[in-house]
């Protein structure tokens, strides 16, 4: 089955698709969303052309777990730390001091990262295969994002999509916390209240 210039991927050739710096619409807990890995420019430039996105406007970096979250950070401490535990898997999306090797298409002027680790099983297994991927909800810059996978492959319909068989997400996007020493920020509220801060 085809996406009208694209192609319906199993998971194996999702992931290697993405090896070949490709981009591809994958299902995730909140919104359906364009993905590409972080170690293939060509692929993040692709991201922001069809996004037409600015480009002092990083993408989000979607891990598996905490564990492999980690190395895109720059540092972090024990409070931090908990917060992420009770944040993760699911539709948190923080913003932390970023790892000095992240591409300037996910680490922003200041130096940060927003980093989540999906509430989606099959998902995460994917992740875990492919590293972690830059991801932005498949949408152009001004319009309303998909809220289906069917709808991001009808405006993307030239890219490769991966139907995981675990329905749509929750069809809003992640919060979005900026994650501090002094604990968190919201700023964007989400489709669940996040944990309270533990000092």
């Amino acid at each position: 089955m085809t996406t009208r210039g694209g192609r319906w991927l199993d998971r194996d050739a999702a992931t290697q698709a993405l090896a070949d710096g490709q981009v591809v619409l994958l299902n995730t807990d909140t919104l359906p969303g364009l993905h590409a890995r972080l170690d293939r420019p060509e692929a993040l430039d692709r991201v922001a052309e069809l996004k037409g996105r600015a480009p002092d406007k990083p993408l989000l970096v979607l891990a598996s777990s905490g564990a492999d979250a980690l190395p895109l950070l720059a540092r972090t401490n024990e409070p931090c730390l908990d917060y992420m535990r009770r944040c993760w898997p699911g539709p948190f999306t923080l913003i932390l001091p970023g790892a000095s090797w992240l591409p300037g298409a996910v680490r922003s002027a200041t130096g940060t990262v927003a980093v989540r680790v999906p509430g989606r099983d099959a998902l995460r297994q994917l992740l875990t295969n492919t590293g972690p991927l830059a991801s932005t909800s498949a949408n152009a810059a001004g319009d309303a994002p998909a809220t289906t996978l069917a709808d991001a492959v009808s405006r993307f319909p030239g890219l490769g999509a991966w139907d995981d068989g675990q329905g749509d997400g929750l069809d809003a996007a992640s919060a979005i916390i900026a994650l501090g020493e002094d604990g968190p920020r919201v700023l964007r509220e989400g489709p669940a209240a996040p944990p309270a801060w533990r000092p």
